[in-house]
């Protein structure tokens, strides 16, 4: 884990010196292979927190995650607007990882879990041992989540400039307020969960959380003003929060012990897939139809996804009604 953000760090440094497109598309791909801290965290909080306890620390998890998004996109607005603004910030960006890198080192034990005997060791082994079958519920809300979001970062920007004039550091603001929203979120998923969601069935909560981000979407589409378009942006980061925490249950309940590291990887390149697809078919639909059709996509896979929540809900294996 210390390695790949190390990595990443000095990929972002590099970022900020190269002039060549395809130097920054190789490093690019680097970082794209090397940045898995987040991935590698949420498998050591499956391996080492109780089940009953795993909707809180995600939580919290994607609130510190959120909270990063109030302060990185005023700084990275502003930065931007300054001469060699792009350098600056790739630099700071590369400070910032850094002392990820030696946080982790200092704080995080190494660990090793137990694993059970094996006949053999190969990855193309444990690739068969695994019953992908049972995955592909939360593999599915994977992708039709990230696919929702990633279509929505697509859009909005370029939707908060022609629709509202707005400059960068002003984006940045908004992005602020919606870092804001996921940062509390996530802080408060656990009284959330008690809360709003009294059933234990992950299905059936992501059923209500995709729904919530639907609406966001199509409220976006439909604001006449900022105001209403930054009260939007409240419900969609509250449930994207809420969603990745839930469909983590979803993917660690549907795996062995054994290969939850495993299975954790897939689905992240399952999110992976939806994120190269998202961007390029919201910039088809936003060239056919105009800016606010990029929302109306999110807001269709949002659906989509609540719909496959209902349908799945008899899938969970350890959450009742």
């Amino acid at each position: 884990c210390v390695g790949c953000v190390w990595f990443c760090g000095a990929g972002y440094f590099l970022l900020g010196c190269v002039k060549s497109l395809i130097f920054i598309v190789l490093i690019r791909v680097l970082q794209g292979c090397l940045k898995h801290s987040q991935l590698l965290c949420k498998t050591l909080v499956n391996d080492q927190v109780p089940g009953d306890q795993q909707t809180t620390v995600y939580g919290r998890m994607n609130g510190f995650s959120s909270l990063s998004f109030v302060i990185g996109p005023i700084i990275g607005g502003h930065l931007m607007e300054k001469s060699e603004g792009f350098y600056s910030l790739a630099c700071y960006t590369s400070i910032i990882f850094l002392i990820n890198a030696l946080v982790v080192y200092l704080t995080v034990p190494n660990t090793i879990v137990p694993k059970k005997e094996r006949k053999s060791a190969s990855p193309f082994n444990d690739l068969m041992e695994v019953n992908w079958s049972e995955c592909w519920p939360a593999f599915s809300l994977k992708m039709l989540g990230a696919a929702a979001l990633f279509a929505y970062f697509s859009s909005v920007g370029l939707a908060m400039n022609e629709k509202f004039n707005l400059s960068p550091s002003e984006a940045g603001y908004t992005g602020a307020l919606q870092g804001l929203t996921g940062g509390i979120t996530g802080f408060a998923a656990g009284k959330i969960e008690n809360i709003i969601f009294p059933t234990k069935n992950p299905f059936t909560k992501c059923f209500y959380s995709f729904l919530m981000l639907g609406i966001g979407f199509v409220s976006l589409a439909l604001a006449p003003n900022l105001t209403i378009f930054m009260a939007a942006m409240i419900p969609i980061s509250a449930s994207s929060t809420l969603i990745r925490g839930f469909n983590n249950e979803i993917l660690y309940e549907q795996s062995s012990s054994d290969h939850k590291g495993l299975v954790a990887g897939a689905g992240a390149s399952a999110a992976a897939i939806a994120r190269f697809l998202a961007p390029i078919i919201c910039g088809f639909t936003m060239d056919m139809f105009g800016n606010n059709s990029g929302f109306l996509l999110s807001a269709l896979f949002s659906f989509t996804g609540a719909m496959l929540s209902v349908c799945l809900t008899k899938k969970s294996k350890t959450h009742v009604e």
